[in-house]
Protein backbone atom coordinates (compact mmCIF):
# COMPACT_ATOMS: atom_id res chain seq x y z
CA UNK A 1 0.00 0.00 0.00
CA UNK A 2 1.31 3.41 -0.95
CA UNK A 3 2.72 5.37 1.98
CA UNK A 4 3.35 2.34 4.20
CA UNK A 5 7.12 2.29 3.68
CA UNK A 6 7.88 3.00 7.34
CA UNK A 7 5.82 0.04 8.57
CA UNK A 8 7.51 -2.23 6.04
CA UNK A 9 11.03 -1.06 6.96
CA UNK A 10 10.33 -1.31 10.70
CA UNK A 11 8.95 -4.83 10.31
CA UNK A 12 12.09 -5.81 8.40
CA UNK A 13 14.18 -4.22 11.17
CA UNK A 14 12.23 -6.29 13.72
CA UNK A 15 13.10 -9.49 11.83
CA UNK A 16 16.75 -8.49 11.49
CA UNK A 17 17.15 -7.74 15.20
CA UNK A 18 15.01 -10.68 16.38
CA UNK A 19 16.96 -13.15 14.25
CA UNK A 20 20.35 -11.61 15.11
CA UNK A 21 21.08 -10.64 11.50
CA UNK A 22 22.25 -7.12 12.36
CA UNK A 23 25.91 -6.07 12.34
CA UNK A 24 26.71 -5.37 16.03
CA UNK A 25 30.15 -3.82 15.43
CA UNK A 26 28.74 -1.36 12.89
CA UNK A 27 25.76 -0.57 15.13
CA UNK A 28 28.05 0.04 18.13
CA UNK A 29 30.35 2.41 16.28
CA UNK A 30 28.15 4.16 13.74
CA UNK A 31 24.79 4.64 15.49
CA UNK A 32 23.36 6.03 18.71
CA UNK A 33 21.77 2.66 19.57
CA UNK A 34 24.33 1.86 22.34
CA UNK A 35 23.62 5.12 24.22
CA UNK A 36 21.99 4.59 27.60
CA UNK A 37 18.55 5.87 28.46
CA UNK A 38 16.93 6.14 31.86
CA UNK A 39 14.30 3.41 32.05
CA UNK A 40 11.76 5.54 33.94
CA UNK A 41 11.84 8.56 31.61
CA UNK A 42 13.18 7.19 28.32
CA UNK A 43 15.63 10.11 28.17
CA UNK A 44 19.35 9.81 27.50
CA UNK A 45 21.56 9.42 30.56
CA UNK A 46 23.66 12.59 30.70
CA UNK A 47 26.56 13.73 32.82
CA UNK A 48 24.20 16.28 34.39
CA UNK A 49 22.14 13.35 35.71
CA UNK A 50 25.20 11.93 37.45
CA UNK A 51 27.02 14.94 38.85
CA UNK A 52 26.23 18.52 39.79
CA UNK A 53 27.42 20.90 37.09
CA UNK A 54 27.70 18.00 34.61
CA UNK A 55 27.22 18.57 30.90
CA UNK A 56 23.95 17.98 29.08
CA UNK A 57 26.05 17.03 26.03
CA UNK A 58 27.93 14.10 27.56
CA UNK A 59 26.21 10.75 27.04
CA UNK A 60 27.04 7.26 28.26
CA UNK A 61 27.29 3.67 27.11
CA UNK A 62 27.73 0.53 29.19
CA UNK A 63 31.17 -0.87 28.38
CA UNK A 64 31.12 -4.67 28.34
CA UNK A 65 34.90 -4.76 28.68
CA UNK A 66 35.19 -2.77 31.93
CA UNK A 67 31.65 -3.67 33.12
CA UNK A 68 30.75 -0.07 33.92
CA UNK A 69 29.29 2.99 32.26
CA UNK A 70 31.67 5.04 30.16
CA UNK A 71 31.38 8.34 28.35
CA UNK A 72 30.40 7.92 24.73
CA UNK A 73 33.14 9.23 22.42
CA UNK A 74 32.56 12.83 21.30
CA UNK A 75 35.33 13.76 18.89
CA UNK A 76 35.16 10.63 16.75
CA UNK A 77 32.98 7.61 16.14
CA UNK A 78 35.98 5.40 16.95
CA UNK A 79 35.33 3.44 20.12
CA UNK A 80 38.97 3.34 21.30
CA UNK A 81 38.65 -0.04 23.02
CA UNK A 82 35.11 0.42 24.32
CA UNK A 83 32.66 -2.41 23.66
CA UNK A 84 29.24 -0.81 24.21
CA UNK A 85 26.37 -3.08 25.23
CA UNK A 86 23.44 -3.25 22.85
CA UNK A 87 21.20 -4.97 25.36
CA UNK A 88 20.89 -5.42 29.11
CA UNK A 89 19.65 -3.50 32.10
CA UNK A 90 22.13 -1.69 34.32
CA UNK A 91 21.90 0.32 37.52
CA UNK A 92 23.70 3.64 37.85
CA UNK A 93 24.06 6.10 40.68
CA UNK A 94 22.51 9.41 39.68
CA UNK A 95 22.14 12.63 41.64
CA UNK A 96 18.61 11.54 42.54
CA UNK A 97 19.45 7.96 43.52
CA UNK A 98 20.05 4.61 41.85
CA UNK A 99 18.35 4.35 38.46
CA UNK A 100 17.95 1.63 35.85
CA UNK A 101 19.33 2.32 32.39
CA UNK A 102 19.17 0.40 29.12
CA UNK A 103 20.76 0.90 25.69
CA UNK A 104 18.57 2.54 23.04
CA UNK A 105 18.91 -0.71 21.04
CA UNK A 106 16.97 -2.53 23.76
CA UNK A 107 14.23 0.12 23.72
CA UNK A 108 14.09 -0.21 19.92
CA UNK A 109 13.88 -4.02 20.16
CA UNK A 110 10.95 -3.81 22.60
CA UNK A 111 9.09 -1.30 20.41
CA UNK A 112 9.61 -3.33 17.24
CA UNK A 113 8.59 -6.60 18.92
CA UNK A 114 5.40 -5.09 20.35
CA UNK A 115 4.27 -2.99 17.37
CA UNK A 116 6.05 -4.01 14.16
CA UNK A 117 6.05 -7.78 13.80
CA UNK A 118 5.66 -8.89 10.17
CA UNK A 119 2.08 -9.93 10.99
CA UNK A 120 1.23 -6.49 12.35
CA UNK A 121 2.90 -4.74 9.41
CA UNK A 122 1.11 -6.95 6.90
CA UNK A 123 -2.22 -5.40 7.85
CA UNK A 124 -0.80 -1.92 7.22
CA UNK A 125 1.33 -2.61 4.14
CA UNK A 126 -0.55 -5.38 2.35
CA UNK A 127 2.73 -7.32 2.14
CA UNK A 128 2.46 -10.90 3.46
CA UNK A 129 4.53 -11.66 6.60
CA UNK A 130 6.60 -14.35 4.86
CA UNK A 131 7.58 -11.86 2.14
CA UNK A 132 8.59 -9.30 4.79
CA UNK A 133 10.77 -11.92 6.51
CA UNK A 134 12.31 -13.07 3.24
CA UNK A 135 13.13 -9.52 2.13
CA UNK A 136 14.60 -8.68 5.56
CA UNK A 137 16.88 -11.73 5.42
CA UNK A 138 17.91 -10.90 1.86
CA UNK A 139 18.79 -7.30 2.76
CA UNK A 140 20.66 -8.37 5.90
CA UNK A 141 22.70 -10.95 4.00
CA UNK A 142 23.41 -8.86 0.92
CA UNK A 143 26.92 -7.64 0.22
CA UNK A 144 25.57 -4.26 -0.72
CA UNK A 145 22.19 -2.60 -0.88
CA UNK A 146 21.38 0.81 -2.27
CA UNK A 147 18.30 2.97 -2.13
CA UNK A 148 17.73 6.05 -4.23
CA UNK A 149 14.67 7.83 -2.84
CA UNK A 150 14.69 10.88 -5.15
CA UNK A 151 12.81 12.82 -2.48
CA UNK A 152 9.57 10.94 -3.19
CA UNK A 153 8.98 10.50 0.55
CA UNK A 154 8.62 14.26 0.91
CA UNK A 155 5.29 13.95 -0.90
CA UNK A 156 3.86 12.04 2.06
CA UNK A 157 2.77 13.21 5.49
CA UNK A 158 5.55 11.98 7.81
CA UNK A 159 7.71 11.12 4.79
CA UNK A 160 10.74 11.97 6.91
CA UNK A 161 9.81 9.08 9.20
CA UNK A 162 9.66 6.75 6.20
CA UNK A 163 13.20 7.76 5.30
CA UNK A 164 14.39 7.36 8.89
CA UNK A 165 12.92 3.87 9.05
CA UNK A 166 14.72 2.86 5.87
CA UNK A 167 17.94 4.41 7.18
CA UNK A 168 17.56 2.36 10.38
CA UNK A 169 17.27 -0.78 8.29
CA UNK A 170 20.42 0.15 6.37
CA UNK A 171 22.32 1.01 9.57
CA UNK A 172 21.40 -2.27 11.26
CA UNK A 173 22.84 -4.14 8.29
CA UNK A 174 25.94 -1.96 7.85
CA UNK A 175 24.82 -0.84 4.39
CA UNK A 176 26.05 2.74 4.79
CA UNK A 177 29.34 4.34 3.88
CA UNK A 178 31.00 1.52 2.00
CA UNK A 179 31.37 0.62 -1.66
CA UNK A 180 28.23 -0.92 -3.11
CA UNK A 181 25.98 0.00 -0.21
CA UNK A 182 24.35 3.30 0.62
CA UNK A 183 21.19 5.31 0.96
CA UNK A 184 20.85 8.30 -1.37
CA UNK A 185 18.12 10.88 -1.02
Amino acid sequence: KIGSDAALALAMAQVIIHEGLHKPDFVREQTDLPLLVLEESGKFLRESDIKRGGSDNTFYVYDLKSRRIAEAPKKSLALDGLVPALEGEFTVQTRSGRKKVVPVMQVLRRKLNSEYSPEQAASVTGVPPDVIRSLAREIAGARGVQCLSQQCHSKFYHGDLMERSILLLFALCGHIGRKGANYHC
